[in-house]
C-alpha cells in the first residue's frame, strides 16, 4: 500500500470496518495483508492515532513525538514476529475460515489494542505538560477491552502483563520513596528490584508490598476473592495506609493467597503456579478444575457468558492445556470429557448500536 491518498483512504474504511465487526471475509484477507506488510507501518501508524484521537475529547492530536518512535516500532516488530508464526503453523493445512478469522482477529489485537495504550500513554503526557504543574501526580490509565491482553512497561522497567478487562492506574513518574499501582482485574508483574523504593499494588481490599519480585493477581469487582499467586521473590500483605500498616501475611513462592472479600478472611495454599501465569503465555490451563471454574475462565477469554443449566454441571472435573483453539473447538473437548451438550446463542445487535455477548448455555447430556 503506497502514501497515495486514495490507498490511504481504503485502508482508513477497513480499518474502520474492522473495529466495528463489519468486515467481510474478503476485506479481512485484504487488512490483515496490510498489518502483515511492513511497508505500511507509517500508514498504519498515522490510522491508528487518527482513530484513536476520533473516540477522545479536548486531546492534542499530535500524539506521536519523535522521542516515542521507538515504542511504536517496537509494538510492529511484535506485529511481524507474530504474523510470521502464524504463517509458518498454517503452511501444509487447509486454510479453514474459522481458522483465519482467530488467526486474523489475535494478529490485529497484537497491533489495534498496544496502540491504544501507546495512544493513552502519549495523552496522559501531553495532558502532563499542558495542564497540570510538575509538582502534581499524573496518573495514567490502561484499560484492556474483554477478551483481549496487553503488556508494557512501568517508568521504573518494571514489566507488567494486563488480562482482560482489566484496569490498571499508575503515576507517569514515581514518588521519591515508592513505586505505588492499583488493578481492578488480572496483571502479572515482573517487577525490577529496588529495596529502598518498595513496589506497592492497591487492589481491592488486598494491599500489597514487593521489592522485587515475579507474581499474579486476580482483583475482578464482580468476584467475591481476591487471589494473588507468588511465583519468585517475596510478597507482604499489609492492612491500612502505607505509613500506618500493620502485616497481614508473608507469602512464599509457589504460594497462593486468597482474600474472602465478604468476610475479610485470608487463606494461604500452596499451588501449581503456572496454571495461574500462562494466561500471559497465550495458554489456558485446566488441572482438575470444576466446570464453573472452567466457564468463569472462558468467559474472560472469549467475551462469552457460559451459563450452566444445573448445579450437578459444577461437579465435572477437567484437566487440559489450550493454545490457539477455537470456543467451539473447547466446548467440543468438553463434551469428549463429560456427558454435556451445548448451544450457541449468537450476538445480537441491542438499540444502542452495540452487541450482546454470545450465550453458550450448557446442559447434562442424557
Amino acid at each position: 500500500m503506497s502514501e497515495t491518498g486514495k490507498d490511504q483512504t481504503r485502508f482508513s474504511f477497513l480499518f474502520k470496518k474492522y473495529i466495528n465487526e463489519t468486515c467481510s471475509v474478503e476485506e479481512a484477507q485484504e487488512i490483515a495483508g496490510i498489518l502483515g506488510n511492513s511497508e505500511n507501518d507509517n500508514s498504519l501508524k498515522n490510522e491508528a492515532g487518527f482513530q484513536w484521537n476520533s473516540l477522545s475529547l479536548g486531546i492534542n492530536e499530535d500524539l506521536i513525538p519523535v522521542e516515542n518512535r521507538l515504542i511504536m516500532d517496537r509494538i510492529l516488530d511484535r506485529l511481524h514476529h507474530r504474523i510470521r508464526l502464524q504463517e509458518e503453523e498454517s503452511i501444509g493445512k487447509h486454510f479453514r475460515l474459522n481458522r483465519f478469522f482467530g488467526i486474523f482477529a489475535r494478529v490485529a489485537a497484537v497491533i489495534i489494542l498496544p496502540l491504544l495504550v501507546y495512544s493513552i500513554y502519549l495523552t496522559s503526557k501531553t495532558l502532563k505538560n499542558t495542564q497540570l504543574g510538575a509538582s502534581q501526580a499524573v496518573l495514567q490509565t490502561i484499560k484492556t477491552p474483554v477478551g483481549m491482553q496487553t503488556d508494557f512497561l512501568l517508568p521504573d522497567g518494571s514489566h507488567v502483563w494486563l488480562n482482560s478487562g482489566s484496569v490498571f492506574k499508575y503515576p507517569v513518574s514515581f514518588a521519591k520513596d515508592t513505586r505505588q499501582v492499583e488493578l481492578i482485574g488480572e496483571a502479572f508483574f515482573d517487577v525490577v528490584k529496588d529495596a529502598s523504593h518498595p513496589f506497592l499494588v492497591k487492589a481491592g481490599k488486598m494491599n500489597v508490598e514487593v521489592k522485587g519480585t515475579r507474581f499474579n493477581i486476580i482483583n475482578y469487582p464482580e468476584e467475591p476473592l481476591t487471589e494473588l499467586i507468588l511465583e519468585s521473590g517475596s510478597v507482604r500483605l499489609f492492612s491500612g495506609d502505607y505509613n500506618n500498616q500493620k502485616t497481614i501475611a508473608l507469602i512464599k513462592p509457589g504460594q497462593l493467597a486468597i482474600l474472602d472479600n465478604a468476610q475479610n478472611k485470608l487463606s494461604v495454599s500452596d499451588v501449581d503456579v503456572e496454571k495461574y501465569t500462562a494466561w500471559k503465555e497465550g495458554m489456558l490451563i485446566f488441572r482438575e478444575e470444576q466446570m464453573d471454574e472452567v466457564a468463569r475462565k472462558l468467559n474472560r477469554w472469549f467475551n462469552v457468558e457460559i451459563v450452566l443449566q444445573s448445579s450437578e454441571l459444577k461437579d465435572y472435573v477437567y484437566t487440559a492445556t489450550y493454545r490457539d483453539e477455537t470456543l467451539p473447538q473447547i466446548l467440543e473437548l468438553l463434551k469428549i470429557s463429560a456427558p454435556i451438550k451445548y448451544n450457541i446463542i449468537e450476538r445480537k445487535r441491542l438499540p444502542d448500536n452495540s452487541y450482546s455477548k454470545r450465550k453458550i448455555i450448557i446442559t447434562k447430556r442424557k
